[in-house]
């Protein structure tokens, strides 16, 4: 028994120190995983504050076209504007008129406003891209470096009528002095003024 006793606290003393070698190794994961998840989230919140201002600057641009060249100069005017009120990392962009863009059909090709402007009857689609933000990076700066560019891309389109769409007007009848037959063609017209046609 005693032998064995001794062999035991020859072993211990062989040990002392593994504990504090070990917890010093998973504080320091641990410390890094922490510093990695606040330099993530701060990469997410930049690319949302980016993708609200690119939202907003490009329903601001779709909201001012009216199939004329003044529409398109309104429409760059509306999303640069609205872009310019927006401030990331506490900092305020230059957003230029290039990163404005009109297309016919949302899939391109997309064209900037000189080009635009020679055909705003069919322009239907502005995309918006906000130039690049820089994100400092603090724990993961030996690894990602100390910035990170982001930026984000937004589209919106003009809606599409919905006789286009489904061929029929929705319309509401009300029978005044004459009843209305069914199976007879009828042609609806608005009225000028404010009476019921």
């Amino acid at each position: 028994m005693n032998n064995r006793s001794t062999k035991q606290a020859g072993t211990r003393k062989r040990e002392r120190g593994s504990i504090l070698a070990t917890s010093a190794i998973g504080m320091l994961s641990i410390l890094l995983a922490v510093g990695l998840g606040i330099d993530i989230s701060r990469f997410y919140l930049t690319k949302t504050e980016l993708q609200n201002a690119a939202d907003a600057a490009a329903l601001a641009g779709v909201s001012a076209l009216n199939t004329s060249a003044l529409g398109i100069t309104k429409a760059v005017d509306r999303a640069v504007a609205s872009m310019n009120k927006y401030e990331f990392n506490k900092t305020p962009i230059a957003f230029p008129r290039s990163n404005v863009l009109f297309a016919v059909n949302l899939d391109g090709p997309y064209m900037s406003e000189g080009p635009a402007a020679a055909q705003p009857a069919n322009i239907r689609f502005v995309k918006v891209t906000t130039p690049d933000s820089p994100v400092g990076i603090s724990f993961a700066a030996p690894v990602l470096g100390k910035s990170k560019n982001l930026s984000a891309t937004a589209t919106a389109g003009l809606s599409v009528p919905l006789n286009i769409v489904c061929n029929f007007l929705p319309v509401s009848v009300i029978d005044y002095d004459t009843p209305i037959t069914p199976g007879q063609t009828y042609t609806f017209r608005g009225s000028a003024g404010t009476s019921v046609s």
